[in-house]
């Protein structure tokens, strides 16, 4: 299996602008999801290429890591990712 090193969009700012009250579903900035899977060298649609599928999983990977590390270097704490964090602490508990 290869690994895939998923990567931040050059010059991309924080993209987490909200969460969709119906659905859970985090809103981002638009066109970071295209750039990030550019980014990490995948694709988002199965194109025929032999480029790996940029998944959800992918991406929430990618967002949990960069906001611990926006907190390291002392960046304020995103009320909506604190919440996806906490739901997901207590669903993996169940």
């Amino acid at each position: 299996m290869n690994k895939i090193l998923l990567r931040i969009p050059e010059d991309a700012e924080w993209p987490v602008i909200g969460r969709d009250p119906e659905t859970g579903s985090l809103i981002l900035r638009p066109g970071f999801v295209t750039a990030a899977a550019e980014a990490s060298g995948c694709t988002l649609y199965d194109d025929g290429s032999n480029r790996p599928l940029f998944t959800t999983d992918m991406l929430g990977t990618l967002l949990i890591e960069w906001y611990r590390e926006r907190l390291k270097i002392g960046a304020p704490a995103c009320p909506t990712m604190e919440a996806v964090i906490q739901n997901a602490r207590k669903e993996s508990m169940h």
